[in-house]
């Protein structure tokens, strides 16, 4: 499983970086290298979002929602799950101060820099995510197997004792 997460995870870390320099650029009022070629970043989003997205699912499968993202980012150190939520709150001021700038002005008269550092911020979070997910399930493979009591019950990555029986987890997937 690894060697599937390996070229997926680079994927994302390189779509993380262009991103990021794209978002720079266009936040110092520079032109764009490549012209048009950036909104390939978009398009890339989906080549690694939807192997992100199926791991993530695996990692969750039958556990409870509100550990969703503490379940997902387990195997990560703490600064990247940190940087993972920064990005989103930085993302999503990013799309309103453009919004609340942009509002009075003519849409067809929005320079190309405020619509490219619009989306280059939500790009940012999607390739961010994508390489945690990834990295997550590649730093701890076990993640994407089922996790069980010692009688066999099926439990949650952060639960420290059985549901059904009330065993203690001997090695719990998601520290406290």
């Amino acid at each position: 499983m690894a060697a599937l997460l390996l070229p997926f995870m680079a994927l994302a870390a390189v779509g993380l970086l262009l991103s990021l320099c794209v978002h720079v650029a266009s936040l110092l009022g520079l032109r764009v290298p490549g012209g048009a070629l950036v909104w390939s970043l978009h398009i890339g989003i989906f080549v690694v979002w939807l192997p992100a997205v199926l791991v993530a699912t695996r990692i969750t499968r039958g556990r409870p929602h509100r550990d969703y993202w503490k379940t997902v980012l387990s195997g990560c150190p703490p600064w990247m799950r940190y940087t993972g939520y920064a990005l989103f709150v930085y993302a999503a001021a990013n799309f309103f101060w453009i919004m609340a700038t942009s509002e009075s002005q003519d849409l067809k008269r929005i320079g190309d820099a405020s619509v490219i550092r619009a989306f280059s911020g939500h790009w940012l979070v999607f390739y961010g995510a994508a390489f945690a997910i990834l990295y997550s399930a590649y730093r701890t493979p076990r993640l994407l197997s089922r996790q069980r009591c010692a009688d066999g019950h099926e439990v949650a990555g952060s639960d420290a004792f059985c549901s059904t029986c009330g065993k203690k987890i001997q090695r719990p997937v998601v520290a406290e």
